[in-house]
């Protein structure tokens, strides 16, 4: 842990624990086991809630969230590879979404001991959970049970996303690497202090995310981890087709204020995925809230993820409206 860091990212960092990981891809068998930060938080008794983080943050991004959802479930969170608290590899390492879903079918089997959860995805994580959900249906006899999938702001069909200018330039493999280099902790967070957060953050929250970003010098692999983005590209179709599949309730929840993963991406997901499969899905709308709806309305989504595993529906999906009670100034 970083001595110099502000004391809501200490007290994240201080709160997890470390479990050894090593890569399933075979180009990364040459390197040593990562240590893998993660967080539980709750009583293990109660029904279980796994959350899983975007690009090009960290599990800290549902600090509140787990805060409002640990008085009756019990929370748990990582950070993959290149994120958060978690090792950040050079020199070759393949960040991959499938290792990544390999990693959190690990973690919930041997080092969580999840029998029975609710899954929460945001941003590069809704693509992770879908990943994972291709795992979980090809087992035979299920080693857990998820018992609802909760996908919230994230571009999960890139053909409607608003990259942003950023975004394309750490993507490319000409200005990426360069950039990489360059990009220092304070910047990044600055950016996305100003741009994906309604209100956006403080300064204080700001700080405490570029201290997160410098762990590890974290924004050097910033080229390297969102490559994840090529590989969304060849596999959206075939992860949706999967989500269309799912046995498994699912709630799509989105900040209306996103504008790098506009409502026009869980519109198209809802009309042509979820709306008429035959297994209950629900589509809420938070008009308040931005592209870290976790962060921006923790109590609201907590309320959604409430009702959405607690309700009991008929099959066919509906649409939940617009929370309304949930806008603030």
């Amino acid at each position: 842990m970083m001595t110099d860091m502000p004391a809501s990212a200490a007290a994240w960092s201080k709160a997890g624990a470390y479990f050894s990981w090593r890569s399933t891809l075979v180009e990364n068998a040459r390197f040593n086991a990562l240590n893998i930060f993660s967080i539980r938080r709750g009583n293990p008794v109660n029904p279980g809630i796994l959350l899983i983080h975007g690009y090009p943050t960290s599990s800290r991004d549902f600090a509140e969230l787990a805060k409002e959802l640990s008085r009756d479930f019990y929370v748990c969170a990582l950070d993959t590879p290149g994120y958060g608290f978690s090792d950040k590899p050079r020199k070759g390492f393949r960040f991959s979404i499938f290792d990544d879903a390999r990693l959190v079918d690990y973690f919930v089997r041997e080092f969580a001991g999840l029998k029975n959860f609710v899954l929460v995805t945001h941003d590069k994580g809704d693509s992770v959970g879908l990943a994972l959900l291709q795992i979980y249906q090809s087992y035979g006899e299920k080693p857990y049970t998820i018992s609802h999938h909760v996908i919230t702001n994230g571009n999960i069909w890139l053909p409607l996303a608003h990259l942003s200018t950023m975004q394309k330039a750490l993507l490319s493999p000409i200005t990426g690497p360069i950039l990489s280099t360059l990009l220092s902790p304070s910047l990044l967070a600055k950016g996305l202090a100003r741009a994906t957060y309604s209100p956006s953050l403080g300064a204080e929250e700001t700080a405490a995310l570029a201290s997160i970003f410098a762990y590890q010098d974290g924004t050097k692999v910033e080229h390297e981890i969102i490559k994840y983005l090529n590989e969304r590209k060849a596999n959206e179709s075939a992860w949706l087709e999967t989500l269309q599949r799912s046995d498994i309730p699912t709630t799509l929840v989105w900040g209306e204020r996103d504008k790098i993963a506009p409502t026009a991406v869980a519109d198209y997901v809802w009309t042509n995925y979820l709306k008429t499969r035959p297994i209950p899905a629900t589509y809420w709308r938070v008009p308040a809230a931005n592209h870290y709806i976790q962060h921006d309305q923790p109590q609201a989504l907590a309320a959604i993820i409430r009702k959405a595993v607690g309700a009991s529906r008929g099959p066919g999906g509906v649409a939940g409206a617009r929370l309304e009670d949930s806008v603030t100034p």
